[in-house]
């Protein structure tokens, strides 16, 4: 019975070691992160990304998730603005399935009033704030 215990203890030892090695273990680098932004005319759901943006979302099945946001540039919530906001976000996330990436990795979010990246008095500042923007996230593996 000592015999067995212990010959178990060597394989458990053995498999332990081999495991920690270098050949059985993949190493993780931290997150990196690349966000776009993609404008929308007034009132408008169809998703058009200039040509930098489409470069960048050539590699997106690639990414590990990828968040996006539809936004709209009204001061107060409605529930017209809302359905604007999620439709914008959701035709950007058509956008990504139809060029292979996993709708899985796929966060949609949205938000109908006041989440303004420029000052939106003027017509260029509202043009910027109707917008989706999309985070992809990748994980380094090496």
């Amino acid at each position: 019975m000592r015999k067995a215990v212990s010959l178990i203890g060597a394989l458990l030892a053995l498999t332990l070691s081999s495991w920690a090695s270098a050949e059985y273990s993949v190493g993780f680098g931290a997150p990196i992160s690349s966000l776009v932004r993609v404008s929308f005319p007034d009132s408008s759901t169809r998703f058009q990304p200039p040509s930098d943006v489409v470069d960048v979302l050539a590699d997106a099945k690639d990414a590990a998730m990828i968040y996006v946001s539809g936004r709209t540039s009204t001061g107060k919530p409605s529930a017209r603005d809302e359905a604007l906001a999620f439709a914008r976000a959701a035709a950007a996330r058509a956008y990504l399935i139809e060029r292979g990436v996993s709708p899985l990795k796929i966060m949609v979010n949205y938000v109908s009033a006041a989440d303004y990246i420029e000052d939106n008095s003027t017509v260029a500042g509202r043009l910027a704030n109707q917008r989706v923007d999309i985070e992809l996230i990748y994980v380094p593996r090496y």
